[in-house]
């Protein structure tokens, strides 16, 4: 009984090495995730403690008998060195005793020197630019909710229905959107890194005037693309190979589709069928009490909302580039 209780308070300790005391005799130590992946919905009946004569570790194990619903099962646990256990023990209790202080020492801080902790943390993380952008979509959305309490009139049900179906369109393709946005990122440090290896050399030819009285003038003769350094050849080949992938990736997100003409029985046109904008009508009108009464007045704030409209739009465009897709990787080229 005394071995079944040291499993059961083993397996609710957060320690990454359990003990089990044995008495006249070094305890039984385990790895803490070992033993609940074995132990895990099984009802343990009994537990027997198994030493050999010499007492080595390789010769002290449990036993451990039980039952997962109706079916018995049994397992053998070989018992760790006690060096390694030590060891383990004593780094866990270290990086414990850190957590801990740091936890300790934030009640202290003030509310700046702990966001400045945690900015820290985040860009050492890299995702200090992610989080400063999604601090100022909070701050635009909160300032437009803020300054407007309109009275909305919906518009009727055929209306309503195109569109629903218009925005219906555009969220369907949300997942490429999200794929292109990462890609044209990529595409935009890499164009950037290539510029930097490359420069370009003009070669100019010196024309005699038409006139007597006229001046020599240059003309551009030819333009190529050299490189820096020879050395930086590899590095802008794998540069170039990765913008080719990039750009095959980009393309095939949005195939074209073939569009037959209203008029015409054998013709059409190619179309992207690729929705670049968001649609803008919406559902409902706005009153007229909201509108300024001032020309002057209501070309200011008119414009003002197109600047923080345009700032919102950027804003997200920077969080869709800088968060990439959950479901899968881009595999870009080494």
């Amino acid at each position: 009984m005394d071995h079944l209780n040291s499993i059961r308070a083993a397996l609710c300790a957060s320690a990454p090495v359990v003990a089990v005391p044995i008495k006249d005799h070094r305890p039984l130590c385990f790895n803490r995730k070992l033993l609940c992946g074995v132990l895990k919905g099984v009802t343990i009946d009994t537990v027997e403690v198994i030493i050999g004569s010499l007492g080595h570790a390789g010769s002290r194990y449990l036993k451990i008998t039980g039952r997962d619903g109706n079916v018995r099962t049994s397992c053998k646990l070989l018992s760790m060195r006690q060096e390694d256990a030590q060891r383990e023990l004593s780094d866990w209790s270290e990086k414990e005793r850190k957590r801990r202080v740091k936890v300790a020492m934030m009640g202290v801080l003030s509310a700046q020197e702990q966001r400045a902790m945690k900015l820290k943390a985040a860009e050492k993380a890299g995702v200090a630019e992610l989080i400063a952008a999604q601090k100022d979509e909070k701050a635009i959305l909160a300032a437009a909710r803020s300054h407007t309490n309109p009275v909305l009139t919906p518009v009727d049900t055929e209306a309503r229905q195109d569109i629903l179906d218009s925005y219906a369109a555009f969220r369907n393709q949300r997942a490429n959107r999200k794929r292109g946005s990462v890609i044209r990122w990529q595409l935009k440090k890499l164009e950037e890194e290539k510029a930097k290896l490359v420069k370009v050399q003009c070669e100019y030819e010196i024309k005699n005037p038409v006139a007597s009285f006229g001046r020599r003038y240059k003309v551009l003769k030819s333009k190529k693309t050299v490189l820096r350094s020879q050395k930086k050849a590899l590095r802008y080949a794998s540069i170039v190979y990765q913008i080719r992938t990039l750009e095959n990736q980009f393309k095939s997100l949005y195939p074209p589709v073939w569009r037959q003409w209203n008029s015409l029985e054998n013709g059409g046109y190619w179309i992207d069928s690729w929705i670049t904008k968001r649609p803008q009508e919406q559902t409902y009108t706005v009153s007229d009490s909201l509108r300024y009464r001032d020309d002057e007045e209501e070309e200011t704030n008119s414009a003002q909302l197109r600047r923080i409209a345009e700032h919102l739009k950027n804003v997200r465009a920077d969080i869709r580039a800088l968060t990439p897709p959950e479901d899968e990787e881009l595999p870009i080229a080494a």
